[in-house]
C-alpha cells in the first residue's frame, strides 16, 4: 500500500496531521505541508527554547518539543528566520492531534498576544 501523500509519507507525520487540519485559522507559521514540516511550528517573533521547556511543562500526553529554526520559502513569514518547536510523537495512543494543538496556540495566544490574531476570511 502506498502513501495516502507524497507530502505525508511517514506515520508521525500522518498522526500530527489532524491537528493542523482543524485549526488553520492562526497566522503563526505551521510549516509548508510537507514531511516533517508538518511537524514544525513556529515565527520570527517566538523563543523557541521557552517555548519547548513552557509545553513540556504541559505535560501533554504522547509528544515531545524539540526546539527548531526555520526560514519559510512562502506564505507569511517567507525569507525570515523563525524559531518554534518540531513536533514528535513518542506515543500514537496517548497523543490526541487536536486538543495537542488547541493547547499549543492557547499557549502561543498567552504567552505572545501581541502578535497572535487569527487570520480574516478567505482562509486558504
Amino acid at each position: 500500500m502506498g502513501n495516502a501523500s507524497p507530502n505525508m509519507p511517514t506515520l508521525e507525520t500522518a498522526t500530527v496531521y489532524p491537528g493542523n487540519v482543524s485549526v488553520r485559522r492562526h497566522e503563526y507559521f505551521r510549516g509548508t505541508w510537507r514531511d516533517a514540516t508538518i511537524r514544525i511550528f513556529g515565527a520570527p517573533f517566538i523563543d523557541a527554547e521557552k517555548l519547548c521547556t513552557e509545553l513540556s511543562a504541559l505535560k501533554l500526553p504522547g509528544v515531545f518539543f524539540r526546539e527548531n529554526y526555520f526560514q519559510p520559502t512562502f506564505q507569511k513569514f517567507a525569507g525570515q528566520l523563525c524559531a518554534g518547536a518540531q513536533i514528535h510523537v513518542i506515543d500514537r495512543e496517548r497523543f490526541p492531534a487536536v486538543s495537542h494543538r488547541v493547547e499549543i496556540i492557547k499557549h502561543i495566544r498567552n504567552t505572545y498576544p501581541e502578535h497572535f490574531q487569527w487570520k480574516q476570511p478567505p482562509y486558504e
